[in-house]
């Protein structure tokens, strides 16, 4: 692993700055595209449904993902350099891709909500409910499942790395 870091530094440098950026970027986004949402059309604001689909979107998503994205600088930077002890997001890693987790799930029913009930409110019948079902449940499960793992493996790993610091 020394070796292939010590090859590697300038492009493990570039990706640790670009993950910072971008995750920085989103964190700083999100309760933006927040306010400009919420204070737009009135017509939105009247439906509780409406007003929850936009806080997933606009601002729970760009949370998680910018949290993933800074977790994953933090992770570049604790493998590359020697001296560097891994930081809040990285000691909690695991919490926060689980609870990641289930924000996609839930996440997952406040679409199937939303579509089943609003969007399709004209032509809502039992086939598109049906094809909603499948397509909100099965990309959100495979997500649920993608992040789990990758909490499961950073939980393991991290006391590997550690290790590995110490003996060199």
């Amino acid at each position: 692993m020394n070796a292939f870091v010590q090859q590697n530094r300038g492009l493990l440098k570039f990706y640790c700055v670009g993950s910072q950026i971008i995750g920085w970027m989103l964190l700083a986004v999100s309760p933006v595209g927040t306010i400009i949402a919420l204070s737009g059309d009135s017509s939105f604001n009247e439906n509780a449904l409406v007003i929850l689909y936009i806080l997933q979107a606009i601002t729970l998503n760009p949370i998680i993902l910018g949290l993933l994205v800074l977790g994953i600088a933090q992770f570049i930077r604790y493998v590359a350099e020697t001296e560097y002890k891994p930081g809040w997001i990285l000691r909690s890693g695991s919490t926060i891709l689980y609870a990641a987790a289930f924000i996609v799930f839930l996440s997952c029913i406040m679409n199937y909500l939303f579509f089943s009930f609003f969007a399709f409110s004209i032509n809502a019948g039992r086939f598109s409910m049906r094809v909603n079902l499948f397509t909100s449940f099965i990309p959100a499960a495979a997500k649920i499942l993608i992040l789990v793992g990758l909490g499961q493996i950073l939980r393991r790993i991290m006391p590997v790395i550690e290790e590995s610091k110490t003996l060199v």
